[in-house]
């Protein structure tokens, strides 16, 4: 008995030390969202190196996988993935998901015709105009309240911007650098034409989403402690700076 006790007592210090140094895992789900996240760009973009660079400094690697917006939250939710982002904070969202602390920040305004002479003091200011929005985008609330709006949903900034070229809309709201990419990448020959209205309505921070489950809590602990220390010794500014962004 002593002989197979020298044996199996090294044996489960050697499997447990194993375990204690296995690299942790975390599973994000995200979406194209130029030039914030996307398959095609470097390091899948500058919010997912953020992302993945925070979680590395406490011990995680991070695996990505590109969606449907739709299908993001409905997987985050269902528990196929730990997290998913970019999501921008609402209180409705809140009851079913975690949030990190904000990661990044963005412009969120109004687009329109640089034909067209609109200008706006206060939202009720819009009342004329019809204005596109996205399905399933979480807007300001001031925004999602105001019943007096005509507001039409489109499925992505693609399609909105499109319609706006066309004048079946007259603005639309959304993220002044997405946008813009969306332009760039699909209507290079309406960069003339359409403008973003200056100053944005909101700057709007960014966020990872977790589901509610046991065992995301911690994950979502360890990221803001990730993302504090990449923050303070300037490496999301580096970061930031290497995608073009200052």
């Amino acid at each position: 008995m002593k002989h197979w006790n020298c044996f199996i007592v090294p044996l489960i210090l050697l499997l447990a030390a194993h375990g204690m140094g296995a690299e942790k895992v975390v599973s994000l789900a995200t979406t194209e969202w130029e030039p914030y996240v996307g398959e095609k760009l470097e390091n899948y973009g500058f919010t997912s190196e953020i992302i993945s660079e925070a979680f590395k400094r406490v011990g995680y690697k991070t695996k990505f996988s590109f969606k449907p917006p739709k299908r993001v939250m409905a997987d985050v939710e269902s528990g196929e993935y730990d997290g998913g982002y970019p999501a921008y904070y609402s209180d409705k969202r809140a009851r079913r998901f975690d949030y990190s602390n904000p990661f990044a920040e963005g412009p969120l305004g109004f687009y329109k015709r640089k034909d067209r002479n609109i200008s706006y003091r206060t939202l009720r200011d819009l009342a004329p105009y019809k204005i596109g929005v996205c399905l399933g985008f979480a807007y300001p609330k001031e925004f999602s309240a105001a019943d007096y709006l005509q507001k039409e949903v489109a499925r992505d900034e693609k399609a909105n911007l499109r319609k706006l070229a066309r004048r079946r809309i007259d603005l639309f709201i959304t993220d002044k650098l997405a946008a813009k990419a969306a332009i760039n990448q699909f209507l290079p020959e309406r960069k003339a034409v359409l403008e973003f209205m200056e100053p944005p309505l909101e700057i709007r921070k960014l966020h990872l989403i977790f589901g509610k489950r046991r065992g995301n809590e911690r994950k979502r602990k360890d990221f803001n402690i990730g993302l504090k220390m990449i923050i303070e010794d300037g490496t999301v500014k580096r970061i930031m700076k290497k995608h073009g962004f200052e």
